[in-house]
């Protein structure tokens, strides 16, 4: 018996649901050997996912510090490091799990349920960032700050009436999304954007078209996995190496293009249009390569057949990003801003550890926490 949500294989003992994800097992999980047998879990998914965590939590703490090189941190402005890429990688992630955790949730509950879950879901996104961002200014008194959970709720909100659309229909509407916030950059408005944490309230519009756009090449994934192996593997294809190039080399041409007063050059500051898109881009073509790396090419090595020491940290992504930024608010404040550059490394790789050895634990104590 296979469970029709994450593809593992899963004894039938008289439980009613999956073990490794939690999804209700049905009758129509059942399937037989053959062309149409649902594939494994898939390994690529949680390294990937286990893999922007650590990265995370490396970049978030030593980004923090006066000397840490400008190349391991945020580009001033415009431009585009790797620590760029990290968010986006965040936001791609949630993508690739969006559709399949919806339809969980429409075959376990009635309709409208099934929507209040998923709300709840990125409320506790906003509220946990809300929390979790309180700030103190010099006057002492306490007040909210826009932040990275913010926007990934935000843009998990906008995402949601429209995932049972056609791809080509949120491909649309996840343009207009960026051509408004792009507009918008160049009006009044864009003071707010400017000023504010990943580009303010306002710019989660650009980060919700990023989600958007990022469902529609999370389509091969759906398709692979509820397919056969030859029409999956040719979606794979299509939508995240050919996808992943496409959105690549428009990102690369609109940093080049600008018309009247409008300047496409991509900044992560101001979440501008060439910045989504490049970032798309990118990380549809790095799930691609682990992919290809694991699920093909490591078929025939036993590195790959099995979790590893990254993908174990995928299966609870969420609560260890939750624990990482809890984790930074405690340590970095009691350390001097302008330590030495080689300390500032030795403590973004001792939290990475930290991170790695909780979530290496939860693994191994089978404890995985869904929100």
């Amino acid at each position: 018996m296979y469970c029709k949500n994450c593809r593992a294989e899963v004894k039938i003992d008289g439980s009613k649901f999956c073990i490794q994800c939690g999804a209700l097992l049905s009758e129509a999980s059942q399937t037989i050997e053959g062309e149409n047998k649902p594939r494994s879990r898939l390994l690529s998914l949680d390294f990937f996912k286990g893999l922007t965590i650590l990265l995370m939590v490396f970049v978030n703490t030593v980004g923090q510090f006066t000397y840490t090189p400008s190349w391991t941190k945020h580009a001033v402005d415009f431009g585009l490091t790797y620590v760029d890429l990290v968010a986006p990688f965040f936001v791609f992630m949630m993508a690739l799990n969006y559709k399949s955790s919806f339809l969980r949730r429409m075959e376990e509950l009635p309709k409208l349920k099934a929507y209040l879950r998923i709300v709840g879901r990125y409320l506790i996104f906003l509220g946990l960032g809300l929390v979790l961002t309180i700030n103190k200014d010099p006057a002492g008194n306490f007040y909210f700050r826009w932040g990275t959970l913010q926007v990934l709720g935000t843009a998990g909100l906008l995402l949601l009436p429209l995932i049972l659309f056609p791809a080509i229909v949120r491909l649309v509407i996840g343009i207009v999304g960026l051509s408004v916030h792009q507009f918008l950059l160049e009006t009044s408005a864009n003071q707010l954007i400017y000023d504010g944490i990943e580009g303010g309230i306002l710019g989660s519009l650009s980060w919700g078209s990023m989600l958007i756009i990022s469902s529609v090449l999370a389509e091969g994934l759906y398709k692979y996995l509820n397919e056969s192996k030859e029409n999956g593997q040719k979606a794979m294809i299509m939508y995240f190496l050919l996808g992943g190039l496409m959105l690549t080399t428009i990102g690369i041409i609109l940093n080049c293009f600008s018309v009247i007063n409008f300047n496409f050059v991509i900044s992560r500051q101001y979440v501008s249009a060439s910045y989504v898109v490049i970032s798309v881009g990118i990380s549809s073509l790095f799930f691609y390569s682990l992919f290809y790396l694991i699920e093909i090419f490591g078929k025939t090595h036993d590195l790959f057949k099995k979790d590893n020491f990254i993908s174990k940290l995928g299966r609870n992504s969420f609560f260890l990003f939750i624990v990482h930024i809890m984790l930074i608010s405690l340590i970095v404040p009691m350390i001097p801003e302008d330590i030495n550059v080689v300390l500032v490394f030795v403590l973004g790789f001792i939290n990475v550890f930290l991170i790695w050895l909780l979530g290496f634990f939860m693994y191994r104590g089978e404890i995985f926490i869904v929100v």
